[in-house]
């Protein structure tokens, strides 16, 4: 099953380059750690590459809050540094989840505000640029394949961008992805991103991600002794 889908997104991603967009990569590593049932804290990094994998695009630092309201709803909150050879940029984030469990199946909505600027000063925006302003709306399905550790998931995303005053739409991203769960907190995962853009003048990508997550809470989790496995085992029978 895994190598079936390896074989897809590498199909997906050379479809984006016969059809002359852009096709760059991400490496993108994090760590996240449960404080307890209702706060969890993360760090992610991204290593990104572009024009057909050629050249360096930029490292992107992000630190993230999520503070679990009940067991369908979240709030997150994170602050965003790019660093690039051209130029460095800083985002704030707010996001509003709602999760649905359907046996396998998880439905997902994300709804997000994000404020992105080179520099919080209200002279530079006044005088060279104001900072961009975004209403992201993703939806997922993420189904868990049966027997296995693996998932497979598929998320469009779509951008609103504040222009004028106005919010206008901007752009849409269709990801397909797989995650793995290995042992102690570590999972695996590869995804496909093809994002089209309304402004012609700009050029639509596909973006092939690698990822790496460990949860700090997972790999440090006392492992239950056999006698605590049958009393769980005795309450589902």
């Amino acid at each position: 099953m895994t190598k079936k889908l390896l074989y897809l997104f590498l199909l997906i991603g050379s479809l984006g380059i016969a059809q002359d967009t852009d096709t760059q990569f991400r490496f993108s590593p994090s760590v996240d750690y449960k404080i307890n049932k209702k706060w969890k804290v993360g760090l992610d990094y991204r290593y990104a590459l572009e024009k057909d994998i050629s050249t360096f695009q930029a490292s992107v630092f992000q630190l993230s809050g999520e503070y679990k309201i009940n067991k369908k709803i979240s709030l997150e909150a994170g602050y965003r540094y790019t660093t690039s050879f051209e130029n460095d940029n800083q985002r704030l984030f707010a996001s509003f989840i709602y999760d649905y469990k359907i046996k396998k199946f998880t439905l997902s909505s994300r709804t997000r505000y994000q404020f992105s600027t080179p520099y919080f000063n209200a002279t530079y925006w006044n005088e060279f640029k104001e900072p961009n302003q975004y209403l992201r709306q993703k939806f997922t399905v993420d189904y868990n394949i049966p027997k296995s550790k693996a998932s497979v998931y598929f998320s469009p995303e779509i951008f609103i961008k504040m222009e004028d005053g106005e919010f206008k739409y901007h752009r849409t991203r269709y990801q397909l992805g797989s995650d793995y769960k290995l042992k102690f907190g570590n999972t695996v995962g590869v995804s496909v991103m093809y994002e089209d853009k309304l402004n012609p003048t700009k050029t639509d990508r596909f973006v092939i991600t690698t990822k790496y997550n460990l949860s700090l809470d997972e790999l440090f989790k006392k492992p239950k002794s056999k006698e605590e496995k049958a009393k769980k085992k005795k309450k589902k029978d």
